[in-house]
């Protein structure tokens, strides 16, 4: 949560850090502040103390009012048109400008910390103005691995979005008629129209944008094709009967920028004995994962206790990093924020404990080559005891 930045911050021995960055793609940027914007600005914190924000002039009025940090400045009142000016190029003049704030406000004396994406040229600029720079890893992260219950708000109206879509998606799928060669059609304007990836990821699409969502990659993989767990279907791909259609649907809200995710496997017709076993223990899987998940359980003994039920079911798993070529291929799940791919993970490398107010996927998987791929997702939200499942779509199988 932001408000364990500063325990974060001592924990790690930092005593201030410097961020310089627009907020629409840095997640880290926007998180802290609250602020969208599509132009670079400059935050600025120090341990125990309030954070800063200095936006352009144009931006003031709208930073004051949208963000959450109580101390906005101006550009101007760092005398940002004389420090630009004076440099031979303005590029240039901006990174003077930004090191000099940071040289007034959090000095010269200690290490400032700066995230990885930080530009070159504005390092360069920092350490030749005289300013100690180190790497800032894992502070912003961690504290938005346990959500903040607007957070969790925002996630769950997503997850409506993402379960109102899939519905819609199922429905046309199961009133799409079959072909003598086993494909899905639909009529459109009298024709009859191949049912492709491609449309039914549209289906989705439309619903995301009367909601306020976008999602820039919606997994709609049908058949062989679907053993391979981020393959998202061309957009001519054909969808056909009595095969696996997985749909992983991984939206985010425009304005809030948080996002959930969820998969569903369906057959339309009927599924082959293979597919209805690897559904009925995905299934298995998925349900006896949440009813073990709770604060303090590690994400590791997580993964272990998904490979233990999949291989007593006759199921291959890279359990100590074997490799397979069909069974279950990835980790448990991961946490859901502003990343479809936050923190903290459920995989043999995650051997810290799940933390209360954490959300996270549980997302059991089988594939094979030679029939796809079934895959089921939940989003939870971890509690002391427990979790909530904060997913409420029925799970079936055969439409």
């Amino acid at each position: 949560m932001r408000k364990d930045i500063d325990q974060i911050l001592a924990e790690k021995g930092i005593n201030s850090m410097l961020l310089y960055s627009e907020s629409f793609k840095d997640v880290n940027m926007y998180y802290l502040t609250g602020f969208l914007a599509p132009d670079p600005f400059v935050f600025l914190k120090q341990v125990d103390q309030e954070p800063i924000l200095v936006v352009n002039q144009m931006e003031l009025a709208r930073a004051k009012k949208e963000s959450n940090i109580k101390d906005v400045r101006s550009y101007f009142d760092y005398d940002y048109m004389r420090i630009v000016k004076s440099a031979s190029d303005p590029k240039v003049g901006m990174m003077k400008f930004v090191a000099s704030i940071a040289k007034k406000e959090l000095g010269t004396t200690k290490p400032i910390y700066v995230p990885p994406n930080l530009p070159v040229i504005l390092a360069d600029v920092l350490r030749y103005e005289g300013l100690k720079i180190k790497p800032l890893f894992d502070v912003v992260e961690k504290a938005r691995e346990t959500k903040e219950r607007e957070e969790i708000e925002a996630i769950k109206s997503v997850q409506r979005t993402v379960e109102e879509a899939t519905s819609k998606a199922i429905e046309f799928i199961t009133n799409a008629d079959v072909n003598a060669k086993g494909v899905l059609y639909y009529r459109e304007n009298g024709k009859r129209k191949s049912l492709t990836a491609g449309k039914v990821r549209s289906i989705f699409n439309h619903v995301f944008a009367d909601r306020g969502c976008i999602a820039e990659d919606t997994i709609v993989a049908c058949g062989p094709k679907s053993s391979d767990p981020h393959y998202s279907g061309e957009a001519n791909d054909v969808l056909k009967a009595n095969q696996p259609i997985v749909l992983d649907v991984f939206p985010k809200s425009v304005k809030k920028r948080y996002v959930s995710d969820m998969t569903r496997t369906i057959v339309k017709g009927k599924a082959s004995k293979a597919v209805k076993k690897m559904f009925e223990t995905v299934l298995q899987t998925k349900n006896a994962a949440i009813d073990f998940i709770k604060a303090g359980v590690l994400g590791s003994y997580m993964q272990n206790l998904c490979y233990d039920m999949l291989e007593k079911a006759g199921y291959q798993t890279i359990r100590g990093g074997k490799q397979i070529t069909k069974g279950y291929l990835h980790g448990l799940g991961h946490g859901i924020g502003l990343e479809v791919h936050d923190g903290p993970r459920m995989n043999e490398f995650y051997t810290y404990p799940l933390e209360e107010h954490n959300v996270v996927t549980v997302e059991p998987g089988l594939y094979d080559p030679k029939i796809g791929g079934v895959r089921i997702e939940d989003v939870v939200e971890v509690t002391k005891k427990g979790c909530v499942n904060l997913t409420k779509m029925d799970i079936f199988l055969e439409v």
